[in-house]
């Protein structure tokens, strides 16, 4: 019978290269399936799937509840479910491979090991892989990637939308209001995007004046969140650096981070 070869990643990769063959592996399918398990859902946002490969040193079987540190020949052997069948069930992305951070790392390292002592040469133009990929067909997309153009549609038909002057008006009384940023502010409904806001700015000086003030008149916290510092936070800044103060109390009376004092006081002195 065939033996097949598992790598088992840890902190130092790689460790060490063991030996199974698939008798062991298949009793693996013989253990109880983890409760909640197999998973019925189906990712639907980028964010969720950020967070189902978080994880630096292990990835979770869907279908078991178990965490390995790749899933390559967990799935195949134990589940009997290829990776394209895993991909499309739980609307996973089609070209990431289902392994953790620290084993992608660790192969990327290997490979790139390879390539420059010359045991492993890339094909600059692998006909084969393009053939295969080719009679697969297109492959539809995934929800979280259906979800992503259509915000991103919506968000150019925003664009394409005539604003008014009071429109751009309205995106400075939001912002005094709610004590938000230009990009916060722009994303209540009905208002203009943050692009054409700018872009009606520059071709408007007495607007353009109009937001630079309503930026120098929000919290420091905002205007940290922005980029934008006013001519009095950096008053106030090489006041209280004047006494003697550390960045952290600096940060602490004027609201913000101990790294956005160290940076902008790197600007300043």
């Amino acid at each position: 019978m065939p033996q097949i070869h598992i790598r088992f990643w840890g902190k130092s990769f790689p460790e060490r290269i063991y030996f199974r063959n698939e008798n062991t592996l298949m009793k693996e399918s013989q253990k109880s399936v983890l409760p909640g398990f197999p998973w019925k859902g189906k990712f639907t946002k980028k964010d969720e799937i950020d967070q189902y490969f978080s994880n630096p040193d292990g990835i979770q079987c869907l279908c078991c509840g178990r965490i390995y540190g790749g899933l390559n020949g967990h799935l195949q052997i134990v589940h009997g479910v290829s990776f394209e069948k895993y991909r499309d069930r739980y609307g996973l992305p089609w070209r990431k491979g289902l392994v953790s951070r620290n084993v992608s790392k660790g192969l990327s390292s290997i490979l790139t090991k390879r390539i420059k002592d010359g045991t492993f040469i890339p094909k600059p133009d692998n006909k084969a892989a393009v053939e295969k990929i080719r009679a697969g067909g297109i492959r539809k997309d995934q929800p979280y990637l259906t979800r992503i153009k259509a915000e991103k549609a919506k968000g150019q038909s925003k664009k394409n939308i005539r604003h008014r002057r009071k429109d751009y008006e309205k995106v400075l009384s939001v912002m005094r209001k709610n004590k938000v940023t230009l990009r916060e502010a722009c994303m209540n409904e009905g208002l203009p995007a943050s692009s054409r806001v700018l872009g009606y700015a520059e071709s408007n000086p007495d607007f353009r004046k109009k937001l630079m003030d309503t930026y120098y008149a929000l919290p420091y916290d905002v205007q940290a969140r922005a980029g934008m510092f006013s001519p009095q936070f950096y008053e106030d800044l090489k006041r209280l650096k004047a006494k003697g103060l550390p960045n952290t109390e600096i940060g602490r009376q004027l609201g913000i981070s101990y790294k956005t004092i160290k940076v902008r006081l790197d600007r300043i002195l």
